[in-house]
């Protein structure tokens, strides 16, 4: 290959492409797709043009990238090519001679320009591990509810692993317990089912499960100990300290 020059921008790298897709969710839209970004390489001298004999050339590189909200998450694919610098001729990828393609590619891709189409993979990441942390913090906390539990504490329940009469579709449920002894706490149970988890949060979050109506009017007693045990087996999904 012949010498290279300072860089000089090309026409042909002006384009811009993508393929966006969404997807639609119950509270939102997902965006995302593929996307690419064109790199400006150098004047490369010594190569002769097909079309009009020119002997000089603009190197780029085209980069595809996978994107989640227009965040680049992880590259796809890197392409190379040249552009005749009188005629604009363009040869891309396989039309470039596999030796001039793979220095090509050293001279145009680098960290700088690679490095940033796995932004979105970092972030995600780094989410998943904020997230493992703060789940571990919420299970520790929820062990300590449940060996010192204290009145108006709300158990988050999947009642299908308490009681056999339950309506599998709509299993989850608070308990809260209303008193408790050095052995034993006394429970009120929700009349209220939900679907989801959510449903619960949402309750405890506006302050439904306050009200002595919220639950049946029947009591059920649990030994400090068993408690413990219903956490280990889901029965217990997590603990609300108001």
């Amino acid at each position: 290959m012949g010498g290279m020059s300072r860089n000089r921008p090309c026409k042909w790298l002006t384009t811009d492409f993508q393929a966006l897709y969404i997807k639609k969710r119950e509270k939102g839209m997902i965006f995302f797709g593929s996307r690419g970004k064109t790199v400006a390489g150098q004047v490369v001298d010594g190569i002769q043009c097909p079309s009009c004999e020119n002997k000089q050339f603009v190197t780029f590189g085209i980069l595809k990238y996978f994107h989640l909200y227009w965040i680049p998450t992880f590259l796809t694919s890197k392409t190379v090519g040249i552009e005749c610098t009188h005629c604009k001729k363009t040869l891309v990828g396989k039309e470039l001679e596999p030796e001039l393609a793979k220095q090509i590619k050293t001279t145009v891709f680098t960290k700088k320009n690679t490095l940033p189409m796995f932004s979105g993979l970092i972030l995600i990441s780094i989410l998943v591990l904020f997230g493992a942390i703060a789940a571990q913090r919420d299970d520790m906390q929820d062990a300590t509810y449940i060996e010192q539990p204290a009145i108006n504490d709300l158990y988050i329940v999947n009642f299908t692993k308490v009681f056999n009469d339950t309506d599998s579709k709509h299993k989850y449920g608070v308990m809260r317990v209303k008193s408790l002894s050095s052995s034993q706490v006394e429970i009120q149970v929700s009349k209220i089912a939900y679907n989801k988890t959510s449903g619960v949060r949402k309750d405890i979050k506006e302050r439904n499960t306050s009200a002595d109506s919220y639950y049946d009017s029947e009591l059920i007693y649990i030994d400090i100990g068993k408690l413990k045990e219903m956490k280990e087996s889901g029965a217990i999904y997590s603990v609300e300290r108001i």
